[in-house]
């Protein structure tokens, strides 16, 4: 599907808070309420946007991502459906999704520790490890995220502000109800006060003020878009990094080339085979390649090895997608 400016505008605004009202989209796009209301609407009918997606700071309560790239062999397209069931419908699951290259499938589980990361793992490999043929894991040290510039072919600044998340972070206590209100941002970040309020039998008021408190506490960093791979009509790439040595320098430049580029809308620094992730969206291949040798170039100092994963497929995306407890913790 092609997309005309104001879908464009109002994607990228979306992007930049999709909690805003209809209202103020119009307002920052210069396009009607109604057009923008009507446009949103489509967007999700015809499956251009597949999530609107909280970012939370899962260290803000003592989690750490985990993302484990797996390869798989023999396996049946039913299998691959049990598959990906099980890993939409797991508690610990925050992201998965499907992608051609070296790898068939990426996602990432959260966990308090390494023996509640073994447990989940270990609940995978019970039901599919006679399918899985590699897997390599990589602890997820920061992320950041960058607004989809590209959407309207602005020129972003190195030092434009990021939404980002780590691996550590001063803790944040959660009584049951900023758990229960992070759990209805975590499956639709445009869900209303009032729509929660009956949901977990609050006040629409105090929703409100429990959200702009997670805000407050940073443990809420945006609300963004999470395209269809499908159907939006830019094509994904992950990117992993293998770097031959990874001073604070180096990594300052790397970082703020990311910045830089409108095409790249994320950027992980990881601890694994590899030492960091880029997520780019571009037009076409010809235009991943020409990042790719822009990247090569500025960094042969210091570049290594990467390898791109073409991610076709979105299935799950959701930083807080269950109501944990300390008994939990302790399985």
């Amino acid at each position: 599907m092609s997309l005309d400016l104001k879908d464009k505008k109002i994607l990228y605004y979306l992007d930049r808070n999709a909690r805003q009202s209809n209202a103020e989209i119009a307002r920052s796009a210069g396009i009607s309420k109604q057009v923008v209301g009507f446009r949103i609407k489509k967007f999700i009918d015809d499956a251009i946007i597949s999530f609107f997606y909280t970012i939370v700071d899962v260290s803000k309560f003592g989690f750490t991502l985990h993302k484990n790239f797996v390869r798989f062999h023999n396996l049946t397209r039913k299998k691959e459906e049990e598959f990906i069931q099980f890993l939409k419908e797991n508690k610990d699951i925050v992201w998965a999704a499907s992608c051609d290259g070296m790898y068939d499938f990426v996602f990432s589980i959260w966990s308090k520790d390494l023996n509640y990361l073994n447990n989940v793992l270990k609940e995978i490999n019970n039901k599919f490890g006679d399918f899985i043929y590699e897997r390599q894991v990589a602890t997820i040290l920061r992320g950041d995220y960058f607004p989809r510039d590209y959407l309207l072919n602005k020129k972003r600044d190195s030092i434009s502000e990021v939404a980002f998340y780590g691996s550590t972070g001063e803790k944040e206590n959660l009584d049951e109800i900023d758990k229960k209100v992070l759990l209805e941002l975590g499956k639709n970040a445009r869900i209303n006060a009032v729509d929660i309020s009956t949901i977990i039998k609050i006040s629409a008021d105090a929703v409100a003020d429990r959200i702009r408190k997670l805000e407050r506490l940073k443990i809420i960093k945006n609300y963004i878009i999470v395209p269809n791979e499908m159907n939006y009509p830019y094509l994904h790439y992950k990117v992993l990094l293998s770097l031959r040595n990874s001073s604070d320098e180096f990594e300052r430049r790397l970082v703020q080339y990311c910045k830089s580029n409108s095409n790249i809308i994320y950027i992980v620094k990881a601890l694994g085979q590899w030492d960091y992730e880029i997520d780019v969206e571009v037009e076409n291949v010809e235009k991943f390649r020409e990042l790719m040798m822009s990247i090569k170039t500025e960094f042969q100092d210091n570049l290594k090895d990467y390898s791109p994963l073409n991610i076709y497929k979105v299935h799950k995306y959701n930083f807080f997608p269950s109501i944990f407890n300390e008994k939990d913790m302790k399985k």
